[in-house]
């Protein structure tokens, strides 16, 4: 009998107990992430945040100019200064009094504002846009990197929170105005809410400064924040009408070194769509059972190869009793080994049997067969107790030790 059988067992009732439990494990956490993403952070990215109203028709040319553009936009409306009303955000008010201007239309541009004639034409404004990005040299002053989750809070597989968790480590000491700005933009917008107007593209919804992290040179905070339920509501951002990548996050650190302590230039930023929440939830869609089914399945196949891995690789064995005399026996033992090297280790016998005459186990290549003899003793007058059995215990190349019982039940007298 070949013991390590029973590893196979265990290891399928393993894999059985995990399918069955698994759905248990999971039903028992709530809150769950439905989609996920990361967002890298590159050098070559710049901020631009535009402030305007949308009755502005150059205002639209100059934002479609730049809609293909390696540029992280955000654009902004108030009340103040937009007759239709209907994308104007206190954010934008907040925003401006940060900035100390209250100018429109108003171009900023990797933290800073850029002066220019409303009643410029829209190609003047492109330049002023281009000459300013090219010129900005800003220093790599953090490094951060950021997940963006979509989580179920209320196991009713919609999305009622946005999780940002990374890490950010400033790479020189920051002054205490330091802060990481979250910007949720909404990538196509109706202005009126007529579907008559050509749609706004990344209009702020939603825009929040944290301070919360260390400015200390080569400290690295582990930071968090979350969008609740009642931060989403309030900025009329609904993660599950249509799919939540129709909104994009911006990132970007607002900053500079402590002997700056006056400038807010923008240390890094990035934007990426929100993740996909239909594009994930077609995978756990799936029901549970059915995956444990595929697990089971993967694991039996899995198990069926080992199988056949070692009976291609074990050795079949054949005793033979040659004769008989007395208590005495002469034993044949055939080895055929299958596509393995087998070294024979030891050769043992049943109680109330000894062996005598053993010469040296044997190494058997790979394909080859062999036979070797020996002679066995019985300690007993007693024929008819303990019937002859013979164990044998090889090492076969790639698959460990063995051990092999040979039955010997028919045999010649004499």
């Amino acid at each position: 009998m070949i013991k390590k059988y029973k590893i196979t067992i265990i290891g399928l009732c393993s894999i059985i107990l995990i399918s069955i439990f698994s759905p248990i494990i999971l039903a028992e956490n709530n809150a769950k992430a439905l989609a996920t993403k990361s967002i890298i952070f590159e050098e070559n990215t710049a901020l631009v945040e535009w402030f305007s109203s949308t009755d502005c028709d150059d205002c639209r040319k100059f934002e479609n100019t730049h809609i293909n553009s390696n540029y992280a936009w955000v654009n902004w409306f108030n009340s103040e200064n937009d007759k239709i009303n209907n994308l104007a955000r206190d954010d934008a008010e907040r925003r401006l009094n940060q900035l100390n201007s209250s100018d429109f239309p108003l171009l900023v541009v990797n933290g800073e504002i850029k002066e220019f004639n409303k009643n410029d034409t829209v190609e003047t404004w492109n330049d002023i846009l281009k000459q300013s990005v090219n010129s900005y040299e800003g220093k790599k002053l953090v490094n951060f990197s950021l997940y963006i989750d979509l989580i179920d809070t209320t196991n009713d597989n919609e999305a009622d929170e946005i999780k940002l968790t990374g890490e950010i480590t400033p790479l020189a000491d920051l002054h205490n105005d330091t802060a990481i700005h979250i910007h949720i933009v909404e990538n196509f917008a109706d202005s009126d809410g007529s579907g008559a107007r050509p749609p706004i593209t990344n209009v702020l919804r939603e825009w929040v400064a944290k301070e919360d992290f260390s400015v200390k040179k080569g400290n690295t905070t582990l930071w968090e924040y979350s969008l609740s339920q009642t931060y989403l509501e309030s900025a009329n951002i609904n993660l599950n009408n249509g799919d939540s990548s129709r909104y994009s996050i911006i990132i970007s650190v607002h900053g500079d070194e402590l002997e700056n302590e006056s400038n807010m230039q923008v240390l890094t930023v990035n934007e990426t769509t929100l993740p996909s929440i239909h594009e994930q939830k077609a995978w756990s869609n799936i029901p549970l059972m059915l995956l444990g089914n595929i697990i089971i399945l993967v694991g039996i196949c899995f198990i069926i190869i080992q199988e056949r891995i070692r009976e291609k690789g074990l050795p079949l064995l054949e005793g033979k009793i040659l004769h008989s005399k007395d208590n005495e026996k002469k034993i044949n033992i055939n080895i055929k080994t299958g596509n393995k090297k087998v070294d024979v280790l030891e050769v043992d016998v049943n109680k109330g049997w000894r062996i005598s005459r053993l010469k040296k186990l044997p190494t058997i290549s790979p394909k080859s067969n062999l036979d070797f003899e020996f002679k066995v003793l019985k300690k007993s007058e007693n024929h008819d107790e303990n019937p002859l059995q013979i164990t044998v215990k090889t090492e076969v190349e790639d698959l460990g030790q063995w051990m092999m019982d040979i039955d010997m039940i028919q045999e010649k007298s004499e």
